[in-house]
């Protein structure tokens, strides 16, 4: 797969793990809005479960994790899916390939 694709379909794998993360915190507030109705309380404010600032601070960086990741195993990709799902599971990815790449490295002062 092309790079640039694979890139584009990385970040929208990311934005989707962001929009189910977003969708996550709504249903929150929700429920407990109709929590604090039912007992006659003044409801929650949105901004408690929603954080705008950091919310699109972190979809930025579900968006370039997801296009990085993809576009460094876009060589291993044959399928419009599967960059999708590399971008959707890029900080997990991510972190395994750091943890192998640790592993692999022999201590200081070992002979490798």
């Amino acid at each position: 797969m092309d790079w640039p694709v694979a890139a584009l379909l990385g970040m929208i794998g990311g934005g989707i793990v962001e929009v189910v993360a977003v969708w996550g915190n709504l249903v929150a507030w929700q429920k407990a809005r109709h929590v604090a109705r039912r007992r006659g309380r003044r409801p929650p404010a949105l901004t408690r479960y929603v954080d705008p600032p950091a919310d699109i601070l972190i979809a930025i960086a579900r968006f370039a994790l997801g296009a990085g990741a993809a576009v460094l195993l876009h060589s291993q990709i044959s399928g419009a899916l599967t960059a999708i799902a590399v971008g959707a599971s890029a900080p997990a990815l991510l972190a395994q390939i750091g943890a192998a790449q640790a592993i692999a490295a022999p201590p200081d002062g070992a002979n490798p």
